[in-house]
């Protein structure tokens, strides 16, 4: 009967696989692991010094003599950043969020990848011992990012932070060593400023829009101007652009053209609504580019007293998930689109010769975003008159068609302006900022005035006009405005009319003031109500009770107070 295998009593064992074979080790570890390695010689007697190393560092690392962490240092130590690199994108690929509750996007880890291979390759790491943060604080304020914004330099600073603080959790490094790593100012390096449209610019937007798939047919041909010795080309002439100057010609010379091809007019006619529903369901909901296109039938909820769709949390930027409410003329025409698309689909249907559809399916897209949707938008502001196509230069220096989207401001409009839009125009027509930070989906207010207002399409100066007026002379404020020339009655008299007919805004500014201090004179002095815009007046019972109060000569607590005035809040631009 064979003896029983004895355990080894904590010196370890030797053994051979083969009979002439090297020796191979096997003992336990500081962690009560067994371990088992081959000492890569038949020598028994070097085996066993090898196999002696390896108890006692156990033993000394089990007793605390040595700190075991420090082994996986040297481990990581050894390995390339390549390698790291490679491990940290799998860990943004797997691991979840808990802020989110959902791992990195692709576009995310490709931003990440691209930062840190840059910066490792400019400075030459090659081990995570070589990691420097005064190195890389004088790469991002070198010559090689002079043409990146300070927003690009600091998402390259951020990246290695977290690449740091990575390093550090899987015991990689001991420190981060780019914890106190330096920022760039943003607000005073914006290479991008993002404006708002006006009411009047949407609708020409919208316009051009729906008319330019078709207007595109009846464009002239025109030669393209070449600079004095620049080589002959092939490409010497192009079509002329769609501006609103020439876009009812260019669209009457089209239907001309394909008069014989209803269908073809039918069709970019349909893109052309296509294009303008778009843009107007951007600027109603607020919603991104990309949410936009991952709504489906589905998600949309049309039929209800308070339409809606649903956002799912995996599309939505914060990962939280929304209900996004619909106005009824955006719900109008989101029908009748789905509508036609339905006809659409059943005429392809029979002509092919298929099952027809009765309806259309739940994870049919809502609206179709085509991937060029940034060209398109482009060419649509020049066909609004809101852009111009101007001959510049490409990124290899040769020629190319451009289009300048700028302002007399400087400032730039892109598909994120839609959504710039829609919290300038809620905030120009008094929406308190609670609500717009809920409808635009923020969780703080400062970033919805800090990034989505636009200060040119706010009343600013009427929010100014709503300040009392401050004499230095101490006395009355009617007595001020006759000193200072713009009390009413003192204009009447001098130029013999009463200016309430040319000026509203001064009408009501007088029937406030006349109010305020209990004169009754003021009333018959001025136009009629019909012809003064009486902007932020007192109301007919207010002013009753101010003349009441002024004949009797008294004040009650409260009457300087205007607490009927809308306050704007606190509102903080950069534009």
């Amino acid at each position: 009967m064979a003896s029983k295998r004895q355990r080894p009593k904590g010196a370890g064992t030797l053994y051979r696989r083969k009979p002439k074979g090297p020796w191979i080790a096997r003992w336990f570890d500081h962690t009560g692991r067994r371990r088992e390695t081959s000492t890569r010689t038949t020598d028994r007697v070097a085996a066993e010094r090898i196999l002696a190393k390896r108890v006692a560092d156990a033993a000394i690392r089990r007793d605390g003599v040595i700190d075991a962490r420090r082994d996986r240092y040297i481990e990581e130590a050894r390995k390339t950043l390549a390698e790291h690199f490679t491990e940290y994108d799998d860990y943004l690929r797997v691991h979840v969020n808990p802020k989110t509750g959902f791992p990195a996007t692709p576009e995310h880890r490709s931003y990440r990848q691209k930062h840190l291979k840059t910066v490792a390759d400019a400075l030459g790491w090659s081990k995570l011992e070589d990691l420097d943060r005064s190195k890389l604080e004088a790469w991002l304020a070198g010559k090689d990012t002079a043409s990146m914004s300070a927003r690009t330099r600091n998402t390259y600073a951020l990246s290695w932070c977290a690449f740091g603080n990575w390093c550090v959790d899987t015991g990689r490094l001991v420190a981060n060593p780019f914890t106190r790593l330096g920022r760039a100012n943003e607000r005073a390096d914006r290479r991008r400023h993002r404006r708002a449209l006006a009411v009047d610019e949407l609708r020409r937007l919208i316009d051009a829009a729906r008319r330019r798939p078709l207007a595109e047919y009846g464009r002239q041909p025109v030669k393209v101007p070449q600079a004095e010795g620049e080589p002959k080309k092939r490409a010497s002439w192009t079509y002329e652009p769609v501006t609103p100057e020439n876009i009812a010609k260019c669209e009457a010379a089209a239907r001309e053209r394909l008069k014989e091809k209803p269908e073809l007019v039918a069709r970019l006619e349909a893109i052309g609504r296509h294009r303008a529903l778009i843009y107007k369901t951007l600027v109603l909901t607020g919603l991104r580019l990309n949410e936009l296109r991952s709504l489906t039938i589905g998600d949309a909820m049309l039929d209800g007293d308070e339409p809606y769709v649903t956002l799912r949390p995996e599309h939505e930027k914060a990962r939280r998930g929304a209900d996004v409410l619909l106005r009824a003329d955006l719900v109008a025409d989101l029908t009748q689109h789905l509508a036609e698309r339905l006809q659409d689909a059943q005429r392809d249907a029979i002509r092919e010769r298929r099952p027809v559809p009765t309806h259309l399916s739940a994870d049919t897209p809502l609206l179709t975003v085509s991937s060029d949707v940034l060209r398109v938008l482009n060419l649509d502001l020049v066909a609004a008159g809101l852009a111009a196509r101007v001959r510049g230069k490409d990124r290899k220096g040769q020629p190319t068609w451009k289009i300048d989207k700028r302002d007399g401001r400087d400032r730039t409009f892109d598909l994120h302006g839609f959504r710039t839009t829609f919290n300038t125009l809620l905030a120009a027509a008094g929406v308190p900022l609670t609500t717009r930070r809920i409808l635009m989906r923020h969780v703080a207010e400062g970033v919805t005035d800090e990034h989505y207002a636009d200060a040119k399409l706010i009343d600013l100066r009427g929010a100014l006009d709503r300040l009392p007026t401050l004499p230095l002379d101490g006395g009355p404020e009617r007595q001020a405005q006759a000193a200072t020339g713009t009390d009413g009655r003192q204009t009447a008299k001098m130029f013999g009319f009463c200016l309430s007919a040319y000026n509203p805004d001064s009408c009501g500014a007088i029937r406030r003031d006349s109010a305020r201090v209990g004169d009754v004179s003021t009333e018959r002095a001025c136009a009629p109500a019909a012809l003064c815009d009486v902007r932020n007046s007192l109301s007919a019972k207010e002013q009753s009770d101010a003349v009441r109060r002024g004949a009797r000569g008294g004040r009650k607590a409260g009457d300087g107070i205007r607490t009927h005035d809308v306050q704007l809040g606190k509102l903080a631009f950069y534009h």
